[in-house]
């Protein structure tokens, strides 16, 4: 997880608030919730295509799904790449959507 920012995430704010930590101990918590709020879901994920289980959604519905998920990680850890002077975020992006990570 980046947490490259300058300022404050918000999430990290309130963590600090409601905790009583330092900003580094709020930025680590933080980082944990995501990587495994990401581990369930591509365990999930991953778990059912294996099985080849009855899903409620077609599973190009569910990459779509997912894909966005990871953009809106990328251009929170990275920024939106536009506004940004770097064009590394526009290339972060793209790597998760033209090169997906094979799973088999």
């Amino acid at each position: 997880v980046g947490f490259r920012r300058v300022n404050q995430p918000r999430s990290v704010q309130i963590y600090m608030n409601e905790a009583g930590v330092a900003e580094e101990q709020a930025r680590q918590h933080i980082r944990n919730l995501l990587r495994n709020a990401w581990r369930t879901l591509n365990r999930k994920l991953l778990s059912a295509q294996q099985q080849q289980q009855q899903i409620a959604f077609s599973r190009s519905f569910m990459n779509v799904a997912l894909n966005i998920a990871r953009v809106s990680q990328c251009m929170y850890d990275y920024e939106d790449g536009i506004s940004a002077l770097e064009h590394e975020s526009m290339d972060h992006i793209y790597s998760l959507i033209a090169e997906p990570i094979q799973t088999a």
